[in-house]
Formats: structure tokens, sequence, C-alpha cells
């Protein structure tokens, strides 16, 4: 990309940004496992915060904790240490990154958080407040543990697709019987084994389609497909073309 097309870019997504109201980003905060997220004002008072926070916090709703400060929601201890960090970002206008920290939640649990504060400045470059995010590493490793749980799976199809994969050898590895890990994988990740190990082939297939000159024999047999009817069929199923279809298209992408 041109110097001059990458300044368009940049005034563009700028406009962008502007156009987009503020709370249509904030849902995303709220499908983010274990992620507190909360915006305040220069004098402390919570502008903006997502469900994770307000539950945390011991409200039911984002617009029980509007206008409030630490001080009207945690203890006095609490409140003047995350206050001190405020004022840091305040006064200076750097940010606090990944700070390792421990902090009650509503059952009074002590649990481990990671959080991070920015400043947020107007238009004429003052401090007027700050967004802060905390990482509620508890929540968040039991949100993610079914999905790590799973990694050395994935990680044997990544490096074996090309290969025959039987369910039975990817039960072992998960310590499950067949009928255990095929329940287990598709209710962690709404789709059956066999057809996850098909997409990773077609997509091992999109790569050598685009980044080799072999023919779509041999392709298919480097990707674990030994029918080439067979893969001319499932590649069309998934991909919506043919291989070589796919691979005309590709090489006239001006990416």
């Amino acid at each position: 990309m041109s110097e001059g097309h990458q300044m368009d870019a940049v005034q563009e997504a700028d406009a962008f940004r502007k156009r987009v109201h503020g709370a249509q980003l904030q849902q995303l905060f709220n499908y983010l496992p274990g992620v507190y997220f909360v915006v305040k004002s220069r004098d402390g008072r919570v502008m903006m915060a997502n469900e994770v926070a307000a539950r945390l916090c011991g409200f039911e709703h984002e617009a029980d904790m509007i206008g409030k400060t630490d001080y009207d929601i945690f203890a006095p201890d609490r409140a003047s240490a995350y206050v001190q960090d405020d004022r840091h970002v305040f006064e200076t206008g750097e940010s606090i990154i990944d700070w390792v920290e421990l902090a009650p939640d509503p059952k009074n649990s002590i649990n481990w958080f990671v959080t991070t504060k920015i400043p947020l400045h107007s238009h004429d470059g003052k401090v007027i407040g700050l967004a802060c995010i905390a990482r509620n590493m508890t929540d968040a490793h039991e949100k993610l543990r079914p999905y790590v749980e799973m990694n050395e799976v994935l990680e044997f199809v990544r490096e074996n697709h090309a290969s025959p994969i039987r369910i039975e050898e990817l039960a072992k590895i998960a310590n499950l019987s067949s009928s255990q890990f095929e329940r287990r994988f598709k209710k962690v990740f709404d789709i059956t084994p066999t057809k996850h190990i098909l997409n990773v082939r077609i997509r091992a297939a999109c790569n050598l389609l685009s980044t080799t000159n072999e023919t779509i024999a041999s392709i298919a047999l480097e990707s674990g497909f030994y029918d080439h009817s067979h893969f001319i069929r499932n590649f069309r199923k998934v991909m919506g073309l043919s291989p070589k279809e796919y691979r005309e298209q590709d090489r006239k992408s001006p990416w």
C-alpha cells in the first residue's frame, strides 16, 4: 500500500471511529470471559461499565454504577488504593499496564486480577478520564478450561491432518472414551471432530492453492484427501467454489 493510500486509510478509520457509538463497542466487553471494564471521569465517577463490572461490584445493572465513585462501591482501604492508581494516570498521562493485584468479589472471595488503566484525552489533549480493564484470572481460567483441555487434540489434528486420523486416537489423547470425546468436543466447539478435521484439511489446501503451483491432485494428497473427487466435492461444499476457481480468484485479488 502506498504512503498516500495509507494516509487515506488512517483518515477513514479515524472518521469511522468518530461515527461509532461507544455503547456498541462496550457490548463486546460483555462477552469477554472474566473481563471487568469501566470508564471513569477525571473526578473518579463511573461513566460506563460492562455487565461483569456491575456484578463484580455487587450491582444488578450497569445503570446502578453510573455516577458512583470507588468510595461508594468498595471498602475504604480498597477504594483508596484504586484512587491512588487513578490519580497516577490522571496526573502523569501514563498508562498502568498489566498490574497484578488481589481484590475481593461480592462473595468476599479474594481473586487475582490483572489490571490495565489508560488515560482518555479530550480533543485538546487534556486527560479527562480513564478506561480500565481487569481480568479475573480465576474466572477466566474456569471459562477457558474446556478449550485448554482440548488443546492437545487440536494440535494433533493440525500437525497430522495429512495422515489418516481416527476418532479413537483423539479420544485417547483426551483421556476419554470415543463417545465421551465426541460429545465433549461437540459441546465445546459446536462442531463434530470429523467436521473439524475436514475444515483443517480444507484450510491447508487453501494455503497450498494460494502459495504453490502444485497440481490440485497433489494438493489433495498433501492435505489428507485420498480421493480426488472427494476432495473437490468437499472443497466446494465448504468454500462455495472449486479448488481451481479458488486458486484463480485468489490470484486476481489485489492483496
